[in-house]
């Protein structure tokens, strides 16, 4: 008797929840090209195991923490996958940054193992999330890491600002500093440069914008980008991916992560 082989999932057809902090994909996975981005990722198969290409050298595995701004490629041929993708800046990503720098993907598989058998007990994507940065950080306190009062107005400018397409001069006057000093002072702080991060910011509204139903045409005029094509191209540098594939997607628009504001960076 001949034997069927199994139907292959669609690519990237899954299901993308916004909850505060994070975004969480849980659906088919495949391929994605090399790509760095600023949140830390968490990923996880449901089905077998997959391949993450970093500059170095290739790793074959069932689930990775990848800290924020590492490059690597990913090939997931079949099955589901489970992505977390967490801003360093929240108090999840503050929670889970220290476990990022140190866990092999062995122990970070063994830490989910219990979460993945229950994979669908969560209530709700924010559950999930949490369910998975307390399977790896289970013992971490939030980190305070303190910001300057320069650096978090120039963070606020950039929430504010991605519309437009931010602008260093702009967020320099805003933080009463002049611009190289800005620079380096957000360099140090953030661990990512100015420019880098007003690029994810415009590429979260973009997200944003497509979840509430805009095309991508009219989602990347409103993150600030030139055209689609504009965000085509920076989308897939970040994430490896079309930004055509979060049109494949069930997006949930629950809520986006935290936006800097006074309340969220006092006390950093």
């Amino acid at each position: 008797m001949t034997r069927v082989p199994p139907v292959p999932f669609p690519a990237w057809e899954g299901v993308l929840a916004m909850v505060p902090g994070a975004v969480f994909y849980r659906g088919p996975g495949g391929d994605a090209d090399s790509h760095a981005h600023h949140a830390i990722q968490i990923i996880a198969s449901l089905d077998g195991p997959f391949t993450l290409s970093f500059d170095q050298h290739r790793e074959r595995a069932t689930a990775a923490l990848i800290p924020s701004g590492v490059r690597h490629g990913l090939t997931c041929s079949s099955g589901r996958l489970l992505i977390v993708l967490v801003d360093p800046f929240g108090p999840r990503g503050r929670r889970l940054e220290a476990a990022a720098g140190r866990m092999t993907t062995r122990q970070v598989g063994r830490a989910l193992a219990p979460v993945l058998a229950d994979s669908g007990a969560a209530p709700d994507p924010g559950s999930a999330v949490d369910e998975f940065i307390g399977a790896l950080a289970p013992d971490s306190p939030d980190k305070v890491s303190v910001l300057s009062d320069p650096v978090r107005a120039a963070l606020q400018y950039l929430e504010g600002a991605a519309h437009a397409g931010p602008r260093l001069a702009e967020a320099a006057a805003q933080a009463h500093l002049s611009p190289s000093h800005l620079t380096h002072l957000f360099s140090r702080e953030v661990g990512m440069p100015f420019r880098r991060y007003g690029i994810w910011v415009r590429l979260r509204r973009a997200a944003e914008q497509v979840a509430a139903g805009a095309t991508l045409t009219d989602a990347a005029v409103a993150a600030g980008f030139s055209d689609s094509a504009h965000l085509s191209r920076v989308f897939k540098a970040n994430f490896g991916l079309s930004p055509s594939a979060l049109l494949a997607m069930a997006v949930r628009r629950d809520a986006w992560p935290e936006a800097v504001t006074d309340a969220d960076t006092r006390g950093w």
